[in-house]
């Protein structure tokens, strides 16, 4: 049987939620050492320097969680029929769901780096060298050559990946999801050995940097088979129902997970695999079991709060470079009491783009294209 919208929006409410705390992480990870100097001189006495480092500013630098999230909503809400995706329709909603406001951040972060390259290169140079970064931007291209093409809002550039996944989900995913059995767990366990090894292989290639997209798609791949994983489970009537303290003991195994790979975030060739796909694992095992099975935590994760921050964390990640660039030119960053200023603000201003900008954008264009939106709000959100 398949799940209703609202079965489905249940089981996303609390990865909507997570959504929001990890993509706070990643703001932390980009703008505590610029406005906080107690990060860059040493106080932390109790803790060893390199630990602490690698926990505070190179974990959340892994942006995997969102790669695997993403194909397991996608997987939810375009394959639990078994049927082909409809590619204009799954097209047109991922489109109308990032570009909006992708496109605004982009405009407005641009400045900065005109203004870089102009003082470098000349007027016409630096219009020109600027020119060409922002139209890679615009068609999603930046993350292939991310050392030439970098310099704009330079968190944008996951969505580069993404749009790479959207363009194969069609094909990868109706492929995978014909998966059961054995081969299930024997493609997932390829996928992950071959990503990690494929990253490693390529470390020395100086075209191919840590952001290149395909270095993830084998990420993105381990949430679409969760997602047939557990359509699996859900769909055998002889599967026991899933109880809490497997889902507890999974959370405490991922956390522990998160802290035992800290150490290898001080290293290159760690910090390398951290940002490519080595905590994907963790991830699955954290997507599965908040999204489960009914428990006092992913009860607590449906908080209505909860999860209007975690509707807002897709603006909050975008928004928050061209916040930041904003207080530098106004020499905010060198007063460490306004950070908190900081943050609230990136958080507000991604609350109010959710429900004044991004989702009137997002069904005006859906109605632009003809077409009828397969994805609740969470599941739009939590899948970019």
């Amino acid at each position: 049987m398949r799940a209703t919208p609202f079965q489905r929006t249940r089981k996303i409410y609390p990865l909507t939620s997570v959504r929001f705390f990890w993509a706070f992480y990643v703001v932390f990870h980009h703008t505590a050492k610029i406005f906080l100097p107690v990060f860059t001189t040493g106080m932390f006495n109790r803790v060893p320097p390199s630990y602490l480092d690698g926990l505070l500013f190179w974990v959340p630098a892994s942006l995997s969680f969102f790669f695997v999230l993403s194909g397991y909503v996608l997987s939810v809400v375009y394959l639990r029929d078994g049927k082909p995706v409809d590619k204009r329709k799954f097209w047109a909603a991922r489109f109308a769901r990032i570009y909006p406001l992708f496109f605004v951040t982009l405009v407005l972060d641009t400045p900065p780096l005109l203004f870089v390259k102009i003082h470098r290169n000349g007027l016409v140079l630096g219009l020109v060298k600027t020119a060409g970064v922002f139209g890679a931007h615009l068609l999603m291209l930046h993350g292939w050559y991310l050392q030439r093409l970098s310099g704009i809002d330079d968190a944008n550039w996951s969505l580069s990946a993404e749009t790479f996944f959207y363009l194969c989900f069609p094909a990868i995913g109706v492929l995978l999801w014909k998966l059961r059995g054995i081969w299930l767990w024997a493609v997932a366990l390829g996928l992950y050995v071959g990503g990690q090894m494929l990253v490693f292989s390529v470390r020395s290639f100086p075209l191919v940097n840590p952001p290149f997209p395909l270095l993830h798609l084998s990420t993105f791949a381990l949430g679409i088979l969760l997602a047939r994983w557990q359509a699996l489970q859900q769909d055998d009537r002889e599967a026991k129902p899933v109880g809490a303290w497997p889902t507890y003991g999974v959370l405490v195994l991922a956390v522990a997970g998160i802290m035992l790979s800290v150490k290898l975030a001080v290293t290159a060739a760690g910090h390398t695999q951290l940002f490519t796909g080595l905590l994907a694992p963790v991830f699955v095992g954290i997507i599965w079991a908040l999204s489960s099975t009914d428990t006092p935590v992913s009860r607590l994760l449906c908080t209505s709060w909860l999860v209007a921050l975690g509707n807002a964390s897709f603006a909050l990640y975008l928004i928050h470079f061209p916040m930041l660039h904003l207080f530098e030119y106004f020499h905010w960053e060198t007063r460490p009491m306004l950070y908190p200023a900081y943050l609230v603000l990136c958080v507000g201003l991604s609350v109010l783009s959710f429900y004044y900008f991004e989702t009137p954008a997002r069904l005006w264009l859906l109605r632009r294209f003809h077409s009828r939106a397969l994805e609740t709000v969470e599941e739009a959100l939590s899948s970019q």
